[in-house]
């Protein structure tokens, strides 16, 4: 089976609905769901040839590092304000989430020198807010957004719009 497919059939098998909202935290509890996703993260982003993987606080520095250490790259994270972040730092406001909230999202410019391609991993994208201030902050590095690699993809058409390609194991419509 390939990355892709036992990534997909790994996280379906530990997916569930707690309290009305997706648990993904389940699929990545079970140490053989969380190498096959992983695994399959990991085979979408490599066709697109990155240089370094950004992944946004929270599961974005789970899944990230994972993702670049199976690629052979390093890692560039991308915090929330509020956390201890030492250097100069860029920012940039998300708009509002699924839920209605605001972030703003800080990154290390020297961490994306101009030029350097790269890979945005996390679980998720709906209204693809995080992702899109990611780009933007990104941008502001004169680094590359490449692509985006998901577990699930769910991006609304504007996002998908503004964004590059967006690569995902499995989409919304694949939950139970």
């Amino acid at each position: 089976m390939d990355p892709v497919t036992l990534a997909r059939a790994s996280a379906l098998e530990h997916f569930r609905w707690m309290d009305g909202d997706a648990d993904t935290w389940a699929m990545l509890a079970d140490g053989t769901a969380l190498a096959a996703i992983v695994a399959g993260l990991a085979q979408l982003a490599r066709q697109h040839r990155p240089d370094v993987v950004v992944g946004i606080e929270s599961r974005g520095f789970l899944l990230g590092p994972a993702v670049a250490a199976a690629l052979g790259i390093g890692f560039v994270p991308v915090r929330k304000e509020g956390a201890l972040f030492p250097g100069e730092l860029v920012r940039q406001e998300t708009e509002p989430d699924y839920r209605g909230n605001r972030q703003v999202l800080l990154a290390r410019p020297e961490l994306l020198p101009p030029g350097r391609r790269v890979v945005l991993i996390d679980d998720w994208i709906e209204t693809g807010s995080q992702a899109l201030a990611a780009a933007h902050l990104i941008a502001s590095c004169r680094a590359k957004l490449v692509a985006v690699v998901v577990i699930i993809d769910e991006a609304s058409p504007a996002a998908r719009d503004q964004l590059p390609p967006i690569s995902a194991v499995m989409t919304g419509a694949d939950l139970p």
